[in-house]
């Protein structure tokens, strides 16, 4: 039997073992770090103390929390929900004011504009975000770290699709294809028609489809001679192109559409969808959404591949999905159920990236951030990481 001075001599021994960063493993954790703070959480939710393991997920001084954050004199403590330490520890969630940012689910937030008459389209390039606002007759842009928001336009009737290269911003209204410098300092008409929808541009030209003329356009992008690409006799959701063809999908029949950029006889790519809207495309596959399911198909025809959706509710409600966009690893689109959502290119587990938005309509990706304007209650947001 150990004498009274002998337990405590042990349990001063273990606690300077413990400051000095001894490392023992536990159940549910991983091993600890050197007892400032270093420790990560294990498989089964279990936590470490100043170094030591604890499967209680009871977080002490230099432990890891189940929140997934880091107590200690860091102050990293959830990083959740802590704009100083989203996502990880020192990784700061901020916005340049007036623009708002909120550390949510590991995620950075940012609304970067609020109080908009029915912001649609959206697009980014290096520096900004570009939208059109279909109720107040407006296109916008701010920086995409966050500030004031600047008028690039005013006075247009119900803009909608967007697009933006290195010098000008080019956008749809009812019966018009407008463009404007990046500063707003110069304005061109380039095209008309009927219910014109759907944008897009290359380094010589802008295409657009004209839904009460049942036309697929180009127009050069100074402006001039338009040249009407295909007809198409039924209706429009979106248009998309690469180096070669225009894509479009067409709700009232079903179909999803090609066409080379200099005119031909359009290709049906598929056939049978039920109310195709938003479309993208990347070096191999289109893509668009459907109400039921989000869908890819190879350049060059072939069978389609459904991405999310059948008989397992992965994601639900994809009737009114506006936006589509995506990039070298995932597909990304917004749908009537408020909320963004991204899967693999090659299909899978869905993420939901955001939830409780208000009638999200246009999305547009860069390198780090997903973008989306909020067509009910006037927000244009950003969420990093993608």
């Amino acid at each position: 039997m150990r004498s009274r001075s002998t337990t405590l001599w042990i349990l001063f021994l273990l606690g300077a073992c413990g400051r000095s960063g001894l490392r023992v493993a536990g159940t549910g954790g991983s091993s600890g770090g050197d007892g400032t703070g270093e420790g990560s959480a294990g498989i089964g939710g279990g936590t470490s103390m100043a170094g030591v393991a604890n499967p209680g997920g009871i977080a002490e001084t230099g432990g890891v929390t189940d929140t997934g954050g880091v107590t200690g004199n860091g102050g990293c403590i959830n990083t959740q929900t802590d704009n100083n330490n989203c996502g990880t520890c020192g990784n700061v969630c901020s916005a340049l004011s007036p623009s708002r940012a909120q550390c949510t689910a590991g995620r950075c937030l940012v609304t970067l504009a609020t109080g908009m008459g029915g912001p649609q389209g959206i697009a980014v390039d290096a520096t900004s975000v570009y939208w059109t606002n279909y109720y107040d007759g407006t296109v916008m842009k701010v920086p995409s770290d966050g500030g004031t928001p600047t008028t690039l336009a005013s006075g247009q009737t119900h803009p909608s699709s967007i697009a933006v290269d290195a010098i000008s911003v080019y956008w749809t209204t009812d019966q018009y294809v407008l463009k404007v410098s990046l500063d707003g300092s110069s304005f061109t008409l380039l095209g008309s028609g009927e219910q014109v929808v759907g944008i897009a541009v290359d380094a010589t030209s802008v295409y657009w489809a004209s839904g009460g003329g049942g036309a697929v356009n180009r127009v050069p992008l100074g402006g001039g001679i338009t040249t009407t690409l295909a007809t198409q006799p039924q209706t429009f959701g979106g248009i998309a192109k690469d180096t070669r063809n225009i894509y479009w999908t067409d709700p009232a029949d079903g179909t999803v559409m090609r066409v080379p950029l200099n005119g031909g006889t359009p290709t049906t790519l598929a056939s049978g969808q039920f109310l195709p809207e938003g479309i993208a495309v990347d070096a191999t596959s289109i893509y668009w959404s459907t109400c039921d399911d989000v869908m890819k198909i190879p350049l060059g025809g072939g069978t389609p591949t459904t991405l999310v959706g059948g008989p397992i509710t992965l994601v639900y409600n994809q009737c009114g999905s506006h936006g589509i966009a995506v990039d070298g690893t995932s597909v990304y689109w917004t749908n009537s159920s408020s909320t963004v959502i991204k899967v693999p290119l090659g299909g899978g587990t869905p993420t939901t990236l955001a939830n409780g938005q208000s009638g999200s309509e246009g999305i547009a990706v860069d390198g780090t951030s997903v973008y989306w304007t909020n067509f009910s209650n006037g927000n244009v947001m950003k969420l990093t990481p993608k």
